[in-house]
């Protein structure tokens, strides 16, 4: 999958932002998470009683979400 194109943004911009060069626009950062809610990626977080979130990461969509893992 060619992340960078199925967003509509630059190999460069993409590059940058991974990179740590340049930060994400927001623009930039919603089309990234449209890609990837269309192929069923949810990026999750750690259950924690704060609200800081720790352990964030990554996993395919499950049919039945599960109420208990925090999503961002």
């Amino acid at each position: 999958m060619d992340l960078a194109k199925k967003a509509g943004i630059t190999q460069k911009a993409l590059s940058d932002f991974e990179l740590g060069k340049q930060q994400i626009t927001a623009r930039a950062n919603e089309k990234l998470r449209r890609v990837f809610d269309e192929q069923k990626i949810q990026f999750i977080a750690a259950n924690v009683e704060s609200s800081h979130l720790e352990g964030a990461g990554v996993r395919w969509k499950p049919s039945k979400p599960n109420s208990g893992i925090k999503t961002i």
